[in-house]
């Protein structure tokens, strides 16, 4: 027990005298299907934040920003693949590789107990096609252009609950797959005793196409975190869920570690991150 509460106490210490402005987070994610026409589906992430004053450690280091109120800029950066499994039919082998690309960029400002975030963002998908015969290759590329936005606004009635509405919007070269949805979002970090925390969120986005997600993370201490998600999407034909088991580790105050997996409808999704502060 006593080691238990030097432990802590170290924890405590070692959060409290170190201040950020730069935070860079890196994750690869895996999704299986349960497939027969998708071989391999992938997306690495990358994601900067610079924020304008130092974030001092208030409670779980992983809330240390919100809890802080600290205003930022952020940029992001997707890629994503999706391999489909050869294919043999009289001609010859088919085959068909989806790659993109998406970068983004963004602010967000806290002013008294008002929150806005404003972000744009840019990217291309490819679609290439092949066919293998014995006497050579056949291949057609297709590309489209994407271009997404957000415009949110919210309100802390106190220091740690937010609520928040806005849009969101993807714009593409294919008319057809333009989208512009409403989002409705709230995030609640309640201390719960003894430098533990609980992180609850809901966000909803709703259009043409629905999506519901709800999840809750608790702080056993300020370094380390576990948590439950769950999400359901709507696209007014069918509807697909998951559960999501999440959880975050800070070896120090300034590096972290992390891990998700995902079950829902016919995929499996595994997650494993890192976060580092300077």
């Amino acid at each position: 027990m006593k080691l238990s509460f030097l432990t802590f106490g170290l924890l405590a210490v070692s959060a409290s005298s170190f201040a950020y402005n730069g935070q860079v987070d890196a994750g690869f994610t895996n999704f299986d299907h349960d497939s027969d026409i998708i071989d391999s589906n992938g997306q690495v992430n990358l994601h900067g934040t610079y924020y304008f004053n130092p974030v001092a450690i208030k409670g779980p280091l992983n809330e240390a920003a919100f809890l802080g109120h600290n205003s930022n800029v952020y940029a992001d950066y997707n890629y994503n693949y999706a391999d489909r499994k050869d294919i043999s039919i009289p001609a010859g082998t088919v085959s068909r590789d989806v790659t993109s690309h998406h970068f983004s960029g963004g602010i967000e400002y806290y002013v008294e107990k008002f929150y806005l975030n404003a972000g744009f963002g840019f990217g291309q998908l490819e679609i290439e096609d092949k066919l293998a015969t014995p006497i050579g290759t056949l291949s057609n590329t297709e590309k489209e252009d994407t271009y997404t936005y957000r415009a949110v606004a919210g309100y802390m009635p106190i220091s740690n609950l937010l609520l928040a509405a806005g849009t969101v919007g993807y714009q593409s070269s294919n008319e057809d797959h333009d989208d512009n949805r409403l989002l409705l979002k709230a995030k609640y970090v309640a201390p719960i005793g003894a430098g533990q925390h609980l992180n609850l969120e809901a966000d909803a986005l709703l259009g043409n196409n629905d999506n519901l997600a709800i999840a809750a993370d608790y702080y056993f201490n300020p370094a380390f975190s576990a948590g439950l998600a769950y999400e359901i999407a709507d696209n007014g034909q069918e509807d697909t869920d998951y559960f999501t088991l999440r959880t975050k580790y800070f070896i120090q105050s300034n590096l972290a570690i992390g891990a998700s997996a995902g079950f829902g409808d016919d995929m499996t999704v595994l997650n494993i991150n890192g976060t580092f502060r300077f």
